[in-house]
Formats: structure tokens, C-alpha cells, sequence
């Protein structure tokens, strides 16, 4: 991994806490203490983007679930969570193509030519 990526999912760990606190703020009304919601924050970036996402979500649920939140409460902040992660890494990954190549980043340049994405947009 080299330092564009490093930066990128430090960057994605931001965002997971940002989604993730907000989320417990506004739909429980409960509080983490600020290392734990940052440790599941780091652990579920690895899992969501290294793994799968859906073992991400399931093990959102169960680690929300074990601070005793109800099955509701639960549910919201686990699927607020996880599409406002979604939706924050395609505007940040968008910016940072458009960025890497405008500027000539070689990390960050877009690499793809017309057929290949219309090729990729018409498969199934």
C-alpha cells in the first residue's frame, strides 16, 4: 500500500466515524465514548472495503447489539451508517479521480478509455 492509499482510507475512517457518531446521536440519543466508536470505525473500513460488505453490516449490527441497543435502534444506525459511508466514498473517490486527473496524479488518474466503460455500463 503506498501513501495515496494509506491517505485515502485514513481519509474513509473519517468518514465511517462522522456517519457512525451522527447516527448514534440522532436515532438513540446515546453516546460512545470516542475510542470505541473510532476502534469500530477502523475495524469495520477493513471489513466493509477488504472483505465484504455485508459481513461489514452484519458485524456493525452485532457490535451495536452488544452495547445493548434495541433491535430497532440497532437496525437504523447500522444501515444509516453504512449508505452514508457509500454514498461519502463515491463523492470522495469521484473528486479524487477528477483531481488525480486533472493534476496528473499517478495514484489517482482515471485509466479507463470510452469502450471499456461504456463496455462495463452494457454488461449484465
Amino acid at each position: 500500500m503506498n501513501f495515496v492509499d494509506g491517505g485515502i482510507y485514513l481519509f474513509l475512517v473519517v468518514v465511517y466515524y462522522i456517519f457512525l457518531k451522527t447516527a448514534l446521536e440522532v436515532f438513540t440519543y446515546k453516546e460512545l465514548k470516542s475510542y470505541a466508536t473510532l476502534a469500530i470505525s477502523i475495524a469495520e473500513v477493513v471489513v466493509s472495503l477488504g472483505i465484504n460488505l455485508f459481513l461489514g453490516v452484519l458485524m456493525l449490527f452485532t457490535v451495536l447489539k452488544l452495547v445493548k441497543l434495541n433491535l430497532k435502534e440497532a437496525l437504523v444506525v447500522t444501515f444509516t451508517a453504512e449508505f452514508g459511508f457509500l454514498l461519502g466514498m463515491v463523492v470522495i473517490m469521484f473528486i479524487l479521480t477528477t483531481a488525480g486527473t486533472m493534476f496528473g496524479i499517478k495514484g489517482l488518474e482515471f485509466n479507463m478509455t470510452w469502450e471499456e466503460i461504456f463496455r462495463l455500463a452494457m454488461s449484465p
